[in-house]
């Protein structure tokens, strides 16, 4: 995306959260104290409004007087008195309230309570926030990932700042400054740490570099350019491009309550119980993948497409657009998707190998199925 309109999107999400405030600093004088007295009397109306039914009846005389008040003063035309009203009911003198033990710990703990139970029970029955962990998914998804440059980088201080908030992108260009073999075993964290921006030692030879990432991430990008037990050279790049943590998305989860799974959904699914063909168990417990197969079908893939044979059906067909767009999307080599892979696993792998999805179960396959689970 470009970096103009990047810088855009973020200064109108600034706006949003803060702006209001920030502009009212460019306001007169007088549109000041008119918008502050707009503002006391809303919070006097609200507050009559949300305990009318425990103030003692002078309290809530007092907050009524209180609110005409303010609304006289914020469109009678008089500066002088408008500002002279505002200083008056800043300073807590203009009304009669009981006094609560530490007021503002109370709301801003009452505050606190009502956003975390509307956040847990949002993250519990509605949508439940996710990152993508692996590449399994690119590029439909991307998880943790290195993306390569082949000419040195330059990189301005507003790029990568703009970079890291939106994609949390970190650069690195590294060159080998003599021979020797890239030590992937002995990749460690840096100390001291900082938080956001971890950090991973590397041995080529006898000179260690600083590399961004941690420890697993930084193998991955090396074993990814370089391969594993590669000679380098002085001179030769060790790194260079950036780092990204990838896509984070929202799971619907009340879709299959009212839905069947359908050929092709983008779907989150736990692994627990789950094991491979030899009886180990899947590593990580969330995992994200495409619903290829649904109970009863027949898979099979052959040159990079996949095809099933539904049940009660007499030959394959190609699984298309008409089961979902994103199939179009693997198949056409475009745009990074390089079509289906055959497994190195006990599933489909070769272009003769079939298998059929048990009934009751579902088969999911990663849009980048060469590096997928």
């Amino acid at each position: 995306m470009n970096l103009a309109l990047i810088v855009l999107l973020d200064l109108l999400v600034l706006y949003i959260v803060v702006g209001h405030s920030g502009l009212r600093r460019l306001y007169t004088r007088r549109a000041r104290v008119r918008a502050e007295l707009r503002d006391l009397e809303k919070h006097y109306a609200h507050l009559r409004r949300r305990d009318e039914d425990i103030l003692p009846p002078a309290a809530s005389a007092s907050l009524q007087a209180a609110v005409a008040t303010l609304r006289q003063a914020r469109t009678g035309g008089d500066p002088a008195a408008a500002a002279a009203c505002l200083e008056r009911f800043q300073s807590g003198e203009a009304v009669s309230l009981p006094r609560r033990p530490r007021p503002r710990l109370r709301e801003n703990l009452e505050m606190l309570v009502v956003a975390l139970g509307l956040a847990f029970g949002i993250r519990a029955l509605f949508l439940q926030p996710f990152k993508i962990p692996t590449g399994s998914m690119q590029p439909t998804l991307f998880g943790i990932h290195f993306v390569p440059q082949a000419e040195p980088l330059r990189v301005n201080p507003v790029t990568r700042f703009f970079g890291y908030l939106n994609y949390t992108r970190r650069y690195v260009d590294v060159t080998v400054q003599s021979d020797g073999y890239i030590d992937l075993h002995g990749v460690r964290r840096a100390r001291p740490a900082v938080p956001f921006f971890p950090f991973s030692l590397v041995d080529v030879g006898d000179v260690t570099y600083r590399l961004p990432g941690l420890p697993d991430d930084v193998r991955k990008y090396l074993m990814q350019l370089h391969g594993f037990g590669t000679a380098l050279k002085a001179g030769d790049v060790l790194a260079r491009g950036a780092l990204e943590l990838g896509d984070h998305l929202f799971v619907d989860r009340t879709h299959l309550a009212f839905a069947e799974p359908r050929r092709g959904d983008v779907m989150v699914f736990i692994t627990d119980g789950l094991r491979r063909g030899n009886g180990e168990a899947l590593m990580g417990r969330f995992y994200i993948k495409r619903l290829a197969g649904l109970p009863g079908d027949t898979l099979r893939i052959r040159d990079g497409r996949l095809f099933v044979r539904e049940r009660g059906a007499a030959d394959f067909r190609l699984v298309d657009s008409s089961d979902d767009p994103g199939f179009e999307r693997i198949y056409s080599g475009n745009g990074g998707y390089h079509g289906y892979t055959h497994m190195q696993s006990e599933f489909l792998a070769g272009p003769d190998e079939t298998f059929t999805v048990p009934d009751d179960e579902y088969f999911m396959l990663g849009d980048n199925s060469a590096f997928s689970l």
